[in-house]
């Protein structure tokens, strides 16, 4: 199920984001960043650790294109 919070807040600081972490991806859960990664095998991966429970958003930043990705 897709967590509105998180997508608002996407949504809400994706300027920053863009700044912090342009053509990468990165997985959201509850208002921050819990894996970034060149790919979103990586930033996948790397969340997974942190929050083994398996429910956050897979966004890829791309200053061109915004392609989300929900876990």
């Amino acid at each position: 199920m897709i967590n509105t919070k998180d997508c608002d807040w996407l949504a809400e600081h994706g300027l920053e984001l863009s700044a912090l972490y342009p053509n990468k991806w990165i997985a959201v859960r509850d208002g921050e960043v819990i894996g970034v990664g060149d790919t979103v095998a990586q930033a996948h991966d790397q969340a997974l650790r942190r929050r083994p429970e398996r429910d956050f958003i897979l966004e890829q930043i791309n200053l061109d294109v915004d392609i989300p990705h929900v876990e």
